[in-house]
């Protein structure tokens, strides 16, 4: 599979091939892959939806419909991997969870509101965030609305409070943007010290490793290869993005070797490239 595939039908064949791969490799490790159960997702950009088979696959003894969404870990996603009908859904949610805890949140301590809304709310919005990385800003306010609601229910503020002080200085929440980019650069930090799976660790790999970059000023700084790519797939990608955020760290931060550390100076850090 080291050849991009010329049209769809190379396409579809090379992903049967795939999967019966897959299944035969399920077998011969005593487990049983079942065909009914298994979702098709074809994916392209905007411009290239009309290009994608819109035909059924036969594997095994199911007859498989390409769907527009499917449901992977709890996030929903789309065809053209905007991820609009997860993050629709995600508000929704967590709007629900806002409407039932406002009934009693009032009678609560700070301390205990802001714990109901971090497991209710918060949680839900860090949940897979990384998938969001370069988003554009208007899905991210959305979801920064979501966050603006929940601070002002825990602090008896009104809906036309000012509340990006409050969610700084009393509860010390980082806005949807730094929150992706927190969790970005932890998984990276973790990756370089063995402590993500191997498949996470292979996409970080640092400057100096590359024999024609050796040379290079971003060798020295202990920087990390970002893929280039021309495409909004490529971008989100984490290939790309983590790398990116990664490099963007001072030195003083991406080296300290005390994870409690890093991950204190790096939310100190986000927090002063707040505008």
């Amino acid at each position: 599979m080291s050849a991009k595939p010329q049209n769809t039908a190379d396409a579809t064949d090379r992903l049967l091939r795939c999967m019966e791969a897959i299944g035969q490799w399920m077998a011969s490790n005593r487990q049983k892959l079942n065909p009914m159960k298994t979702d098709l997702l074809w994916c392209a950009t905007r411009r290239r939806q009309h290009q994608l088979n819109r035909s059924s696959l036969v594997f095994g003894s199911a007859t498989v419909q390409p769907l527009s969404t499917v449901r992977d870990f709890g996030v929903i996603l789309d065809s053209e991997m905007s991820f609009r009908p997860y993050i629709n859904q995600l508000i929704s949610r967590c709007f629900y969870q806002l409407r039932c805890v406002k009934s009693c949140v009032k009678v609560l301590p700070t301390d205990v509101a802001r714990t109901v809304i971090n497991s209710f709310v918060i949680s839900r919005i860090d949940y897979c965030n990384c998938l969001l990385a370069v988003a554009p800003q208007y899905q991210l306010n959305q979801l920064q609305a979501v966050m603006n609601s929940a601070g002002r229910l825990i602090c008896g503020l009104n809906m036309f409070d000012r509340i990006c002080r409050v969610l700084r200085d009393r509860l010390h929440w980082l806005p949807v943007p730094q929150r992706i980019q927190y969790k970005l650069c932890l998984l990276v930090y973790k990756a370089l010290r063995g402590l993500t799976p191997r498949y996470l660790a292979d996409f970080c790999q640092p400057v100096s490793s590359v024999n024609a970059r050796s040379g290079l000023r971003s060798s020295t700084r202990s920087d990390l290869v970002v893929v280039s790519t021309a495409t909004d797939f490529g971008r989100r990608c984490f290939v790309m993005s983590a790398p990116l955020a990664r490099n963007r760290l001072p030195p003083e931060i991406s080296n300290n070797q005390s994870l409690e550390s890093f991950k204190s100076q790096l939310k100190t850090h986000l927090f002063d490239c707040i505008d």
